[in-house]
């Protein structure tokens, strides 16, 4: 009978747990992060033809899912490219492998020397840490006046970093 009332004795003495008792566990903190890529591109519209061409990119992204990007789009030796810069924001991830993020460009023609608003979507898949492969799709508008004003749709495959 001994050994019977101790579990019963302890289980009425114990008191309820309440939420506002516990201690607030404080929020990890996101590591910087942030890509770096070198790749070929695809020019789907846009002047002087379509054709294949290179491209450059990084990304920081400070703590946040909000960060920068610079890129240098569109360019090879008959061609002096677009050079973007903007934000990004970290849309999805199933990290380390899988990174969506959507960004937004502002920049120039290099070759006309005109403005050029636009954005897109890159994925970044994590083959070996930090190997990475980053997919970008995105349109560029170049703004030259009523006729010479063009939608660049590119995409381009880049073999980079992931950190």
């Amino acid at each position: 009978m001994k050994r019977a009332a101790l579990p019963l004795l302890l289980a009425l003495s114990a008191g309820t747990a309440r939420a506002d008792d516990a201690l607030p566990i404080p929020a990890p903190r996101r590591p910087w992060h942030g890509s770096l890529g070198a790749g070929g591109s695809l020019l789907a519209t846009g002047a002087r033809g379509d054709g294949t061409r290179f491209d450059l990119a990084a990304d920081l992204k400070p703590r946040s899912r909000f960060g920068a990007l610079v890129a240098w789009r569109a360019f090879d030796g008959d061609h002096r490219g677009l050079l973007t810069g903007g934000v990004v924001y970290e849309a999805g991830a199933a990290r380390p492998r899988l990174v969506l993020d959507l960004h937004a460009d502002a920049g120039l023609d290099l070759d006309n020397v005109r403005p050029l608003v636009g954005g897109g979507l890159r994925t970044t898949i994590t083959v070996i840490a930090p190997l990475a492969v980053q997919l970008d799709t995105g349109a560029l508008l170049v703004v030259d006046g009523v006729e010479g004003t063009r939608l660049q749709i590119y995409t381009s495959a880049l073999l980079g970093a992931r950190f």
